[in-house]
């Protein structure tokens, strides 16, 4: 029975590590619109702002149900189409 428990306490504590991780992203994410929303170089604008994506598709991605529930839409940018161009 100790093992049960302490598999359970090791399952919980993953669970927590991903929501933080999940959170820390979004946070990531929220920042680099800012810096991207601030920014008066186009180029620079434009790096932040596919930063801000990715992070968001990254916190989407490790949600259990892949952010389905939160109505989540996922936004392609150049890294990703050459990722799942490979496949």
């Amino acid at each position: 029975m100790g093992s049960e428990r302490q598999e359970s306490k090791g399952a919980l504590g993953l669970i927590a590590s991903l929501r933080g991780r999940i959170a820390r992203y979004r946070e990531q994410a929220a920042h680099f619109t800012r810096l991207a929303e601030a920014e008066p170089v186009e180029k620079i604008r434009d790096q932040w702002r596919t930063l801000a994506r990715d992070y968001a598709y990254l916190a989407t991605t490790l949600e259990p149900d892949g952010g389905l529930s939160r109505g989540a839409t996922l936004y392609p940018t150049p890294r990703t189409i050459l990722v799942a161009a490979d496949d």
